[in-house]
C-alpha cells in the first residue's frame, strides 16, 4: 500500500502509481470538506476536527484476484469515513468488477465474518463515494445499467484526476 499524505501548512510531494504512469505531484490545495469543526461525527460522539476532517482517495485496483486488498480498502474506508474523513473509493484495473451487480459479492477472505457484499454495503452506508473508471469499465463490459447501488462511472477524462489532485491522502490497494 503506498501512501502521500500533505502535512498540515506543508507542501507535501508523493508520486501515485494509476494506470501504469507514475506521477509526481506537489500536494498543496486540500478540498473543502462535507462537513466542518465542532460538528459531532455520527455514531461516534466524537468532534470533528482538522486532524480528522480530511479528503481521502483509496486507490483499488483489485477485486475477486486479490481479495485480501477488497476487505482492506472496504474496511480502512468504512472506518476513516465514520471518523470523519470524505472518502472516495476510485475503482480500476480488475477493481471496476466490484461495482458490477452481475459479479457476486457473497466471498470471504481469511476467517473474516463480514462478506465482500456487506463490506460494500458497510462503506456506501456510512457516506463513502465509488467511483469507476470508464475505461477500465468499458474494457470489461460495465456500463452505467451494470452499476452497483453506490457507484457511478467518472466523468471521462477530469474526475479521477481531479480527485487525485485535491486528495490530502491516496491510498493505493
Amino acid at each position: 500500500m503506498d501512501i502521500m499524505q500533505q502535512g498540515s501548512g506543508r507542501v507535501g510531494r508523493g508520486a501515485i502509481a494509476l494506470l501504469g504512469a507514475v506521477l509526481v505531484l506537489p500536494l498543496a490545495t486540500p478540498l473543502p470538506s462535507y462537513a466542518q469543526p465542532g460538528e459531532m461525527i455520527p455514531n461516534t460522539g466524537e468532534e470533528i476536527t482538522a486532524a480528522n476532517q480530511q479528503n481521502i482517495i483509496v486507490h483499488l485496483k483489485h477485486s475477486t484476484d486479490d481479495l485480501h486488498a477488497v476487505f482492506m480498502a472496504l474496511k480502512l474506508g468504512s472506518n476513516m469515513q465514520r471518523k470523519g474523513a470524505q472518502v472516495t473509493l476510485v475503482l480500476t484495473l480488475e477493481g471496476v468488477r466490484l461495482a458490477d451487480a452481475r459479479q457476486p459479492l457473497d466471498l470471504r477472505w481469511g476467517n473474516g465474518t463480514m462478506t465482500v457484499a456487506e463490506l460494500y454495503e458497510d462503506f456506501v452506508t456510512a457516506g463513502g463515494k465509488i467511483i469507476v473508471c470508464p475505461v477500465c469499465a468499458s474494457a470489461v463490459g460495465i456500463d452505467e445499467n451494470f452499476l452497483r447501488p453506490g457507484s457511478q462511472l467518472a466523468l471521462e477524462n477530469d474526475e479521477i484526476p481531479n480527485l487525485i489532485l485535491a486528495a490530502d491522502k491516496v491510498l493505493d490497494f
